[in-house]
């Protein structure tokens, strides 16, 4: 596919793009403690500039020292930083993108000081903020002008104002949060007052042709914030104060998707961009699952935006512009929005966050793919994730890999876990990774079951064990092995449970979604789990959403409910001391999750060669695991 308008050169302002992509400002917890840059944050930056991307937008930077959000949060507080941030912009011109550095302070997300311009608790917290002072807000308008002034020094071609997703500014602008009475509160022109004031400092104290965005919310996505036409109200002030692109996103203070799960819509801020770049005449970019290059084209052939903000599908694949480009959508590493390390999990790695399906991401001053100093014969059993991960990095690195499964298609337990609603984007990655096998020349064999004669036919110098898992059936509990239950894996690979009537036995991640797909399809479904939670493994907002989808379709969460003995139709329970009986079923699920399967290793024992043992095989665990366990493998043979 030609992408005529993603690949044709932008402005904003008197700034030239070479296209009509902008990276979008993602905490990767990478600046030293102090908040000075480090040579992993520049790698990282790095890579994405080397990767195609027009316009660097950076994380944010702190304008004073109360307003940090985060650790290893980027400081623009004090000229102290002005060298390692030049370091930072020489690299990324060098490598032919633009950068911007994104100002903010942290108002009722600050972890140093909580503050704000009313009393008014967080959203999702309650913490009373400090309530700032009129002479407090000239100053915080004096600290961003003096941080874009050091950013300018430092090279910078522009600078982003942060007026979203809750921190200080958007607390200004937004109605939910702001109840002054003196000249920052009141109408609409009294709550844009601060940010108006930035603007028209940075512009004066840096120069008109001083590039300016501003980042804002499309829909602060609580009843009383500003929505799509407030913001669209405010853009135009914002423009008539010297702004040169409005950069929209949404959701406050842990309300919304300022990261947006897999069930919430592709381009879900679209809406409110369009809305803003009807009334402005300056540039406009909008973020917000936008993962494909071809629905990037179709949003700017539309004329809905300007310019498109890429987000963690740069986390995903820092070459995803350059991809794109020469025709490689299929080697484009996909975001699966399952926000399990780029926003919850540091894993691996200490402070580092990450991207469950390329390893590789934040990490690019330890994990390199580099030809082996020893190139070896390499075979990989099972084409699950942590399989395909060793077999093509090792094929990568010049090792002669061959691959065996004895499925008919790769995939292992990726197959079924993309089966429940939303699920999808985990087919995706398998293909990914199959891709990838398929250009570094792993050779692939599906329907080939693997025994100790054939592998030591093949006579490889590393055995490579990714079997997976078989479905837990615990042989402790009475009756269940005579109850004639069937495993959540038969059900999410297309087999129709008996009736209408269905008893999940495993309200973690697996059996949740289990019956999230059942209850899509019409059963009626009662889940019971031993826990007090349901689905405690799933990241907080993918599982409000499937909490709400269960809800729908009025499925009955029985939790703090220890299984005592099961039946045909139903089990015995106990709770708070109390045995229980429910009955009546037609179908009994087994989702307990799944134990090592790993018989090759016993039959291995006199193999003269190295046996590496990975994922479920080795210990049951998740996909976070076994995808960088598998990559670290292909890495070190």
């Amino acid at each position: 596919m030609k992408y005529k308008k993603l690949f044709s050169p932008g402005k904003i302002g008197s700034l030239e793009i070479k296209n009509r992509t902008i990276m979008a400002p993602m905490s990767a917890a990478l600046a030293n403690p102090d908040g000075t840059i480090s040579d992993p944050l520049i790698a990282y930056l790095k890579a994405r500039a080397d990767g195609g991307i027009g316009l660097i937008i950076t994380e944010y930077a702190f304008v004073n020292e109360e307003g940090r959000s985060s650790d290893h949060q980027i400081s623009v507080a004090s000229d102290e930083v002005i060298p390692g941030l030049k370091r930072l912009t020489d690299a990324i011109h060098e490598s032919g993108a633009k950068i911007c550095l994104q100002l903010q302070h942290g108002g009722r997300r600050s972890i140093v000081k909580v503050m704000a311009p009313s009393s008014i608790l967080k959203q999702d917290e309650r913490v009373q903020p400090y309530e700032m002072t009129t002479k407090d807000v000239y100053q915080l308008i004096d600290d961003f002008i003096a941080a874009a002034k050091r950013a300018k020094e430092a090279g910078f071609d522009m600078v982003e104002v942060h007026c979203s997703h809750g921190y200080l500014l958007n607390d200004f602008v937004s109605p939910s949060a702001n109840r002054r009475t003196d000249e920052f509160g009141g109408n609409i022109k009294g709550r844009t007052r601060a940010a108006v004031k930035i603007i028209e400092g940075i512009k004066r104290e840096c120069g008109r042709d001083f590039p300016v965005s501003v980042r804002l919310n499309g829909d602060d996505m609580v009843s009383d914030g500003n929505h799509a036409r407030d913001t669209a109200t405010i853009a135009m002030i914002l423009e008539d104060a010297g702004a040169d692109l409005i950069n929209v996103s949404g959701g406050m203070n842990g309300v919304g998707y300022g990261i947006a799960p897999a069930a919430v819509e592709t381009g879900y801020n679209v809406d409110p961009a369009e809305e803003v770049r009807s009334v402005v005449e300056i540039p406009v970019a909008v973020a917000g699952r936008i993962n494909e290059p071809e629905y990037a084209e179709m949003l700017l052939r539309k004329g809905k935006v300007d310019f498109i903000t890429i987000g963690r599908a740069l986390f995903a694949d820092p070459d995803f512009v350059n991809k794109a480009a020469a025709g490689l959508e299929d080697e484009i590493a996909p975001c699966v929005a399952c926000l399990q390390r780029c926003y919850d999990n540091y894993g691996h790695g200490g402070i580092f966050r990450g991207c469950m399906i390329n390893p590789f991401s934040m990490r690019e001053t330890t994990m390199k793919i580099t030809p082996a100093k020893e190139p070896k014969r390499v075979l990989v059993v099972g084409a699950g994730p942590a399989g395909l991960n060793a077999a093509w990095v090792a094929a990568a690195c010049g090792h002669q890999v061959r691959l065996v499964d004895e499925g008919m298609l790769p995939g292992g337990q990726f197959c079924q876990a993309s089966v429940p609603p939303h699920k999808q984007n985990l087919a995706r990655a398998i293909t990914y990774y199959v891709n990838m096998c398929r250009k570094y020349k792993v050779e692939m064999l599906q329907e080939t079951k693997a025994d100790a004669a054939m592998i030591k036919a093949y006579a490889p110098d590393v055995v490579i064990l990714a079997t997976g898992g078989v479905p837990l059936a615990p042989g402790s509990i009475p009756g269940l092995r005579d109850a004639g239950c069937v495993t959540n894996r038969e059900v999410l690979n297309g087999m129709a449970a008996p009736g209408t009537k269905a008893l999940v036995l495993g309200g973690g991640l697996v059996g949740a979604e289990t019956a999230d797909y059942m209850g899509e399809h019409g059963y009626d479904v009662t889940v019971i789990e031993m826990q007090d939670v349901i689905a405690i493994q799933d990241h907080p907002a993918t599982r409000k959403l499937l909490l709400e989808r269960l809800n729908e379709h009025g499925t009955k969460l029985l939790t703090s409910a220890t299984v005592r003995h099961v039946y045909p139709d139903g089990v015995d329970y106990e709770k708070d001391g109390e045995l229980v009986h429910i009955g009546g079923f037609d179908t009994v699920v087994l989702a307990f999750g799944c134990r090592p399967n790993n018989p090759l290793e016993a039959e291995l024992k006199d193999f003269d060669g190295k046996v590496i043992v990975l994922g479920d095989a080795q210990k049951a665990s998740n996909a976070l695991n076994a995808i960088y366990n598998g990559t670290v493998a292909g890495l070190e043979l």
